[in-house]
């Protein structure tokens, strides 16, 4: 019994001071947007939830290993806020550069009426930290009676480094391609 009394306060201790866990990073994806496509465009637009898979959705960011069909999941490197929610906000801001005259925002209260309707649907997007980062989408575009005017796949694929910061940077840029994709539909 006394050897008990003196091991586990040492275990106690010593996991006090040398248990110290990696500290996690936060990431978020900016939209990198900088100029107009049209001034013309005035219409009102609203950015449905950006639909993802669902191993993706969560807070850890997700990579695939090179030539496996093998993910990881990081538990140190995480988004700041639901990648859903990320994902919907950059294409709102982008939509809104790329066509600055329109009045364009996400779409979260029942009743609003725009003139379309934009939702997205990603199936899937993935990376391969120090090799490349990859985006398939499908897009359609509501008018204002809910009939789908245009339904459109948007595949991407860029070269991306080896960090997390990349992989944050990629999928902005990711974003951004296809928020321009839209904006080009949208005024046609």
């Amino acid at each position: 019994m006394k050897i008990i009394k003196i091991i586990v306060p040492c275990l106690l201790l010593s996991g006090c001071l040398f248990g110290t866990s990696k500290q996690s990073r936060f990431y978020t994806q900016d939209a990198i947007a900088t100029e107009a496509i049209s001034t013309d465009y005035n219409n009102f637009v609203g950015v449905n939830r950006v639909q993802l898979p669902k191993y993706v959705d969560r807070p850890q960011m997700v990579t695939q290993l090179k030539d496996t069909v093998q993910i990881n999941i990081s538990e140190y490197n995480r988004w700041v806020e639901s990648p859903a929610f990320l994902a919907t906000r950059v294409v709102t801001e982008n939509l809104s550069t790329f066509l600055p005259a329109a009045k364009i925002k996400t779409n979260q209260l029942k009743g609003e009426e725009f003139d379309y309707t934009v939702s997205v649907e990603i199936v899937k997007i993935n990376a391969i930290l120090e090799d490349k980062a990859e985006l398939v989408a499908w897009f359609n575009i509501k008018d204002q009676k809910g009939k789908t005017i245009i339904n459109q796949k948007f595949v991407k694929t860029i070269q991306i480094g080896k960090t997390y910061d990349d992989l944050a940077l990629g999928y902005s840029q990711l974003l951004s391609d296809l928020s321009l994709e839209i904006a080009n539909t949208l005024i046609k």
